[in-house]
This record gives C-alpha cells, structure tokens and sequence, in this order.
C-alpha cells in the first residue's frame, strides 16, 4: 500500500511503496528470468492502456506498473526488442508520441497534481528491468524540486530558459537548444529547451514531439558512449505559466555520495564546457 510521508523538518513528501521491493531485479540486476516486456509474454503485464503497432505488431505499449509506486503509475515499453536502445529505435518520433499522449491522459486524473516522465536506463541509473522503457508516475502533490523551481520561475521578469545564449550549446535546432547548463549539478548533464515557452510536455505540438525525439536519439546515443546508463527526466510546471517545460538529462558515471545527501549541494567534476564539446562530438 503505497502513501505520502512528510520530513518531520521541511513537510517535504515522500513516496513508501513498500511493495515495489518485491519486483524483478528489485536488488539486483542479473537474472534469468523471462521478460514480461517481449513479445509473446504480454500476460505477464497489466492490462494495456495504449499501444501503437505496425503491420500486425506491436512496436511500443503502455500498462499500469505491476508494482506501482502510487495510484496512477504506468510502464511505456518502447521496443519489441529486448536489446534495443533508444537511439536506434525505428519510429522514435511515435513513441514520443505515445509518451506525451499517456502524460496528459495522467494529468487529467482529479488526483494527479504532477506526473513524471522519466527514463532509468542501466543499472547504475536505477533500472531493474534491462528492456528499452520509460516510466510515467502521478503524484497527488507538487515534488520538492518542481515546487522550487517552479517558484523561481515566477520571482523574476524574464524567463531564464527563453533565451539560452549565454549557455554551452550542444546544438540547436529549428525549435530547441541543446545545452550543457553551466551551473550542471551531474557529469555531462544536458538540457533540451523548446526555443517556444511552454510550461507543461503537454503543450507540444507534433512537430516539436518528433524534433524532440530525435534530438533525444542523438543524446542517448552520446550518453552511451559515455556511460552504459542515464537518466533522463521532463520536468514540467503545472502550477505556473512562468515555468518553462525543460528535459533534464545525464550519463551515470559516480553515485551521489555523502556531501550530496547530507547537504543537497553538489560537486562537480566535469567542467560544462568539455561536457558540451564531447556531447557535440558523440551525438
């Protein structure tokens, strides 16, 4: 039974699911067991919620998570290939798609105040399951960081991410910039910032969905020589037209150690500048 605790000190929330310690792989990451993301073992799974297919299959589907986080928490497997990656996928524009599709039929729920798209690929980056997913998990209150930000979105008169000049750029394009943020919290972290403000995944348009996507290939592609797993996160702002949407993205070279937990201030040891020209250069 999942539930919200709150820090005795910040009234920060946090999410118990002590059920979730019971999933595949939970502790560990080697095993035999059969994947329930291949085709052929879809019983394995919950009850789809969308799928797209090609000529009489299946090239990507959603689900609810067999061991849910919270209510509303569903697994969105984007190849029928149990190796696949996400930077050779065939149609990573329509996954994209059906990623933004599930994201706001989440956030029509009444009780979803933030839903989190985000990808753990790789152990070091918290998969437990080595087939190519994304996850999508509705919280019913704000998240610490997206409050935050949120927040200092709205403190000032213009907005930040709408004009990234002063940034290391990776690359840009017709409808977005590719940066390496200068004040990066992790090793090769990047940005990818839609040029239009736009506060929420939601307000995408197609186009920018499928230029999205493919700016996405080339970073995992990039990320992968870097690092055999990254994470990456869209980070919306439901409560403030001042937020500008953003997606969050880094390899996994080191593990948070303990000047990170204990301080929630980060050390970094990649200078942004040779992250940006060594992402230019791998993506």
């Amino acid at each position: 039974m999942t539930a919200i605790r709150y820090n005795r000190i910040t009234g920060e929330p946090v999410l118990f699911a002590p059920e979730r310690a019971g999933r595949p792989n939970a502790f560990a990451h080697d095993s035999n067991e059969v994947c329930p993301f291949c085709p052929g073992n879809e019983a394995m799974t919950p009850a789809e919620s969308a799928r797209i297919e090609r000529d009489g299959r299946w090239v990507a589907r959603a689900f609810p998570n067999k061991y849910p986080a919270a209510r509303h928490h569903e697994v969105i497997v984007e190849s029928p290939d149990h190796d696949a990656r996400f930077e050779s996928i065939e149609d990573a524009a329509a996954v994209a798609r059906l990623c933004v599709d599930r994201y706001r039929a989440m956030r029509g729920q009444q009780d979803v105040a933030y839903a989190s798209l985000f990808k753990n690929n790789g152990a070091m980056a918290g998969a437990s399951m080595h087939h190519l997913h994304s996850q999508l998990l509705g919280v019913p209150v704000l998240p610490p960081r997206i409050a935050r930000e949120a927040e200092a979105f709205s403190r000032v008169a213009r907005c930040p991410l709408c004009d990234t000049a002063g940034e290391l750029r990776v690359r840009g394009t017709e409808r977005f910039d590719w940066i390496a943020p200068s004040a990066s919290t992790m090793a090769y972290q990047q940005w990818i910032v839609p040029k239009r403000h736009v506060s929420e995944l939601s307000e995408l348009s197609d186009g920018e969905i499928g230029e999205l996507a493919t700016l996405l290939q080339s970073a995992a592609a990039g990320m992968r020589n870097i690092a055999t797993s990254y994470n990456w996160s869209f980070v919306s702002f439901p409560t403030t037209r001042a937020g500008h949407f953003y997606v969050d993205l880094f390899p996994r070279l080191t593990a948070i150690a303990g000047f990170e937990l204990g301080t929630g201030m980060f050390i970094q040891v990649v200078d942004p500048v040779v992250a940006a020209k060594r992402m230019k250069d791998e993506g």
